[in-house]
């Protein structure tokens, strides 16, 4: 048997290609499969000293979504015009771009949630600027005080 790092990482699959591991795209029988026949290599620790089965955080998530740059930039340009489409817009952007209506409410809503970070971000540097040269010119008027 051949041994190679994508091998013993269980990234290479069968004929060398390479396969990702994703969890949350992976349903049902195919993880079981994959379960079982590296069970008796590597067990669970939850298994070993119980019966009861175990719950994985992927179970019945849906995939992630894989937005293209297309896509990306066609959102990013009408969030600078309206961060809050109505559910018309959004179901106009759905139709063409191909996605779902929902998954666009999400991403406006996490691109919402990174504007209001990057801000937040911003003004604590902004503030810490600022202590910064409060504490240079305190310095520098304590200097000439003393000269």
């Amino acid at each position: 048997m051949a041994f190679s790092i994508q091998r013993i990482l269980e990234l290479e699959g069968p004929g060398g290609v390479l396969q990702l591991h994703r969890p949350w795209t992976e349903i049902g029988g195919e993880k079981e499969n994959r379960a079982s026949s590296h069970h008796h290599l590597h067990p669970h620790p939850q298994q070993l000293n119980s019966s009861r089965p175990t719950c994985n955080w992927y179970v019945g998530r849906r995939p992630r979504t894989a937005f293209t740059n297309g896509q990306v930039s066609l959102l990013e340009t009408l969030f600078q015009v309206n961060c809050y489409p109505g559910i018309q817009l959004r179901e106009q952007l759905a139709a063409r771009l191909e996605l779902e209506e929902d998954r666009i409410q999400i991403w406006f809503q996490n691109r919402r949630a990174k504007l209001r970070r990057s801000l937040r971000e911003s003004r604590l540097h902004l503030v810490q600027t600022a202590v910064a040269d409060l504490g240079v010119r305190g310095r520098v008027k304590a200097e000439e005080e003393e000269a």
